[in-house]
C-alpha cells in the first residue's frame, strides 16, 4: 500500500468499510476493482468479505509493526484470498488456477480473465431524480457499485483509470443533483463524460491492439511521436529513456496483470515526475506531475504541446545531416530511425503519429537502400523525391479541413448517412450493425475534432481517433468474412491502413439478395419524433438499396430518400397509419427496384 491520492479516496472508496488510513482506501477500491474484473459471476455482496479482509490487511500493514505476510507479493495475496474461498471458486470456475502456485497461479488467473466474456449491453438507465437520491443517501456506496459494474464490464481495464472514472461519474452527480433541472444537467454532462470515457476506452484499447498486431517497434514509435510533440523541450535522449519505460508497462497492462501493471506505471511515474531537469523544462508535465496518482495519466495524455526551443529551425533537413544518419543508421538502425522521428515530431505538434509513421517507413527503406554507397546523399535524396515530409502533413490537413467544411455544410442525420453510403460501397457484405457503428464512429470523430481542435490540430485529432476505430474493426471481426479488400489492408502496416482503406473503390462483385418489400420493415414506428429512431430508420434503407447497386448515382439516392420523406409524411397523417404504410412501402422498395437496375 502506498499512501497517495487522498482526494480520490473520499470521492471514491466504497462503503464497505470505514477509511482507517489512506493507503487502505486507495488499496479497497483498487482490490474492488480486481475482484470485480476477476469474479464475473459474483454480486457485490459476495466480495464484501474479501473487501473487508483486503482493509484488515491494510490496517495492519500501515501499522508500525507490520507482520511478515506484508512482505508478500500482492498479487499472491489477493489469488490466496480468492483461492480461499470454495463458493467464489466453484461460481467463477477458478478450481484450475487455484491448485497452482507462484508464477503458474498468476499465469492461470491473467488468462482467465482474458477469456472472460465482455458484457457491453445497454442496460436501462435510472432516471436523474432517483440516481440523486441514491447518490444523496451514500455517495460512496453509490460510486462503489458503480465501480463494481464498469469493472465487470470492463475487466481489461487498468484499475487507475477505472478510478479516475468513477470520479468522474460521482463528479457529474455532485454537481447536477444540486439543481434544479437535475434531469437536463445530468443529461448534457453525462454526454460529454460518456465520450471522455469512451474516447480513453477506445485509446488504450488501441494500444493494446496495436501491441499484440505490431509488437513494441510500434507502440514505441507512436509514444516517441506523442510525447516529443508535447515535450519538444525535452532531448532524444531524455525522450527516448522515458518511452522505453512507457512501452516496458504496454505488456503486463494489455495482458490483464494489474498488479504488475500498477507495481511499473507507479515506478515510471515516480521516476519520471522525480527528474527534475525535464520538469523544468516541461511545464505540461510538470503540472501533470502536481495531479494525484489516479489523474496523471490522463493528465499527461491530455497534455497540449509546450512552447518549442529556442533556435529550433522551423524543418527538419535530413540531406543536411545525412552523413551522420547514415552512420548510425549502419550501427543502429532504431537509433537513427528514433532520432529522424523524434526531430520531426518535436517540429510538428500539428502532424498526426501515423503521417509521421509513413515518412519514416519510405525513409528507413532509402536509408537501407542508400546509405552503404559512396553517393548515399544523392541516392537518399533521389529516394525521397516527392515524399517530403513537410508537404505530407500539409496535404492531410487540407484533407481534413475540407471534411471539416463538409460535416459542416451538413446536418449532422445527413453527414452520417453519407458515411454509410460510403462504407456499404466498399464493404456491402458487412453486416448494418458494423456499418452503422462505422458511420456513426467517423461522425463522432470529425464532429468532435473539427469543432474542438480547429486549424491545423485537426489532423493529430481525427487521424488518431479514426486509426483507433480501424484498430477495433480489423481486431474485433473477421476482415477476410467481409471482402479480400478490407482484409489486405487490415494487414498493412500500422500506418498505412487507413490510406488503403480511403483508395477502395465500390465493389461491384457483390451478388446481393433480391431486392424485396420484405427486406425492409416501414410501418407507423417511423412517425416516431425520436431522432435517433428516425436516423436508424434512414440508414436502414440506404443499407439496403446502395448495397444493391454499390455504384448506384447520388441523384437516385435523393429520388429514393426524397420518396421515402414522402411516403412518411403521408402515412404519418393518415387516419390509419398501419394500412397507409402497408399500401405505400411495397410502392417505394418497387420503384427504387427500378433506380437499382439503371
Amino acid at each position: 500500500c502506498v499512501c497517495v491520492c487522498v482526494c480520490v479516496c473520499v470521492c471514491v472508496c466504497v462503503c464497505v468499510c470505514v477509511c482507517v488510513c489512506v493507503c487502505v482506501c486507495v488499496c479497497v477500491c483498487r482490490i474492488l476493482v480486481g475482484l470485480s474484473q476477476n469474479l464475473p459471476d459474483s454480486t457485490l455482496g459476495d466480495l464484501v468479505p474479501l473487501i473487508a479482509e483486503a482493509l484488515a490487511m491494510g490496517v495492519k500493514c500501515c501499522s508500525d509493526a507490520p507482520p511478515e505476510d506484508c512482505e508478500r507479493d500482492v498479487a499472491d495475496l489477493f489469488q490466496s484470498a480468492v483461492c480461499s474461498s470454495e463458493t467464489l471458486v466453484e461460481k467463477n470456475h477458478l478450481k484450475m488456477c487455484c491448485e497452482k502456485t507462484a508464477a503458474e497461479r498468476t499465469h492461470c488467473f491473467v488468462d482467465h480473465k482474458a477469456k472472460i466474456p465482455r458484457d457491453l449491453s445497454i442496460k436501462a438507465e435510472l432516471p436523474a431524480a432517483d440516481q440523486c437520491e441514491d447518490f444523496k443517501k451514500d455517495h460512496k456506496a453509490f460510486v462503489g457499485r458503480f465501480i463494481f459494474k464498469f469493472s465487470k464490464s470492463h475487466p481489461m481495464l487498468p484499475p487507475h483509470v477505472i478510478l479516475a472514472i468513477a470520479k468522474g461519474y460521482g463528479g457529474v452527480l455532485t454537481t447536477c443533483c444540486g439543481e434544479a433541472e437535475a434531469q437536463t444537467c445530468f443529461d448534457t454532462k453525462k454526454a460529454t463524460f460518456q465520450h471522455a470515457v469512451s474516447k480513453r476506452v477506445a485509446e488504450l484499447k488501441s494500444l493494446c491492439i496495436v501491441h499484440k498486431k505490431y509488437g513494441d517497434r510500434v507502440v514505441k514509435a507512436k509514444k516517441l511521436i506523442q510525447y516529443s510533440q508535447k515535450m519538444p523541450q525535452a532531448s532524444f535522449q531524455e525522450m527516448g529513456g522515458m518511452v522505453d519505460k512507457i512501452v516496458a508497462t504496454v505488456a503486463p497492462c494489455c495482458s490483464g496483470d494489474m498488479v504488475t501493471c500498477m507495481k511499473e506505471r507507479k515506478t515510471l511515474v515516480d521516476e519520471v515526475c522525480a527528474d527534475e531537469s525535464v520538469l523544468s523544462r516541461a511545464a505540461g508535465l510538470s503540472a501533470c506531475c502536481k495531479e494525484d496518482a489516479v489523474h496523471r495519466g490522463s493528465c499527461v495524455e491530455a497534455m497540449k504541446p509546450d512552447a518549442k526551443p529556442d533556435g529550433l529551425s522551423e524543418h527538419y533537413d535530413v540531406h543536411a545531416e545525412i552523413a551522420a544518419v547514415c552512420q548510425t543508421f549502419t550501427k543502429t538502425p532504431d537509433v537513427a530511425m528514433g532520432k529522424l522521428v523524434y526531430e520531426i515530431s518535436v517540429r510538428h505538434p500539428e502532424s498526426s503519429q501515423q503521417v509521421i509513421l509513413r515518412f519514416a517507413k519510405v525513409a528507413e527503406q532509402a536509408l537501407l537502400q542508400c546509405c552503404d554507397k559512396e553517393d548515399h546523399a544523392d541516392c537518399v535524396k533521389t529516394s525521397l523525391a516527392g515524399s517530403e515530409v513537410d508537404q505530407k502533413i500539409t496535404d492531410e490537413i487540407d484533407y481534413y479541413k475540407k471534411m471539416c467544411a463538409v460535416e459542416d455544410a451538413m446536418s449532422d442525420d445527413s453527414f452520417e448517412k453519407s458515411m454509410m453510403v460510403y462504407y456499404t460501397r466498399i464493404m456491402p457484405q458487412a453486416s448494418f450493425e458494423q456499418l452503422h457503428m462505422v458511420s456513426e464512429t467517423v461522425h463522432d470523430v470529425l464532429h468532435a475534432c473539427c469543432k474542438d481542435e480547429p486549424g491545423h490540430f485537426v489532423l493529430p485529432c481525427a487521424e488518431e481517433k479514426l486509426t483507433d476505430a480501424i484498430d477495433a474493426t480489423c481486431d474485433d471481426y473477421d476482415p477476410s468474412s467481409i471482402n479480400p479488400r478490407i482484409a489486405h489492408c487490415c494487414n498493412q502496416s500500422y500506418s498505412t491502413r487507413r490510406p488503403c482503406i480511403l483508395a477502395i473503390q465500390p465493389d461491384t462483385e457483390f451478388m446481393p439478395p433480391k431486392l424485396e418489400a420484405s427486406s425492409f420493415h416501414m410501418g407507423p414506428e417511423l412517425c416516431t419524433k425520436d431522432s435517433k429512431e428516425l436516423l436508424l430508420s434512414g440508414k436502414k434503407l440506404l443499407y439496403g438499396v446502395v448495397r444493391h447497386k454499390t455504384t448506384i448515382t447520388e441523384d437516385h439516392l435523393k429520388t429514393i430518400s426524397t420518396k421515402y420523406h414522402s411516403m412518411k409524411e403521408k402515412c404519418c397523417a393518415a387516419e390509419d397509419q398501419a394500412a397507409c404504410f402497408t399500401e405505400e412501402a411495397p410502392k417505394l422498395v418497387s420503384e427504387s427496384a427500378v433506380l437499382v437496375k439503371v
